[in-house]
């Protein structure tokens, strides 16, 4: 799975119309392999059960259902937490932010003439990376790794620059 979707929509003569950039927490899987990484496990986990059951061990049966509840637990822990989607949109005349993390949305939206993305570290040193426009600021990519932000930065920079560019042509 990628971490950044970058995806630019309705090109015509004149040049970009809206550019959708979706960001993500990098998974080692997706939910669909990890649940049936459990459903693997509880199988081999039952079968282990019963036949150590079948040879005189019952006793540590328990202990069986208890360490793969644990494990379950873990992994459903951890898909919740990596459930994070954040999706910029850039159009000609505003960005919004629009975030959902643990069951949570959350919308910001800025003025795409006077916003920027500011990222003060480098691609070694890892920094936050905000949309900034008149005083406030959100932060984004708060999962991403220094030089990922760093590339994000560029982009966004890349097409509000654009998008100024453009303004202020059709103003002329």
């Amino acid at each position: 799975m990628r971490t950044i979707d970058i995806t630019e929509q309705e090109r015509d003569q004149n040049g970009l119309k809206a550019l959708v950039m979706t960001l993500r927490p990098r998974r080692s899987a997706d939910p669909r392999v990890a649940y049936t990484l459990c459903g693997v496990l509880a199988v081999i986990w039952f079968s282990a059960g019963v036949l150590i059951t079948y040879m005189g061990g019952w006793p540590i049966i328990g202990f069986f259902g208890g360490e793969f509840i644990f494990i379950a637990a873990l992994v459903h822990i951890f898909m919740r937490r990596t459930d994070v989607v954040e999706t910029v949109e850039i159009t000609a005349k505003d960005i919004t932010v629009h975030r959902r993390e643990l069951g949570r949305e959350e919308s910001k939206v800025f003025p795409a003439y006077w916003a920027h993305a500011d990222f003060s570290g480098s691609p070694t040193q890892n920094a936050a990376l905000e949309i900034r426009s008149h005083g406030e600021a959100i932060e984004i990519g708060r999962f991403l790794s220094a030089s990922e932000k760093d590339r994000t930065a560029w982009k966004l920079n890349d097409v509000l620059q654009r998008f100024r560019v453009a303004a202020a042509q059709k103003e002329q």
